[in-house]
């Protein structure tokens, strides 16, 4: 069963304020895209975007 994506965060937001780390899904506020990450990616997903985010932040800094 797929979960449906919040009315309030979609592609056509107004004003595309706040942008989903792992998709093209925009929103204007962030608790638009908070909700958007808990009903419409699997945990495992955002913590595999989250890992990557730390070792290219680390390799920045060396």
């Amino acid at each position: 069963m797929q979960a449906s994506i919040p009315q309030r965060a979609t592609e056509g937001a107004k004003s595309d304020t706040y942008g989903c780390p792992l998709c093209n899904c925009g929103a204007d506020s962030e608790e638009d895209i908070y909700c958007h990450l808990l009903v419409s990616h699997r945990k495992s997903a955002l913590v595999d975007a989250l890992l990557e985010r730390m070792d290219s932040d680390e390799l920045a800094r060396v």
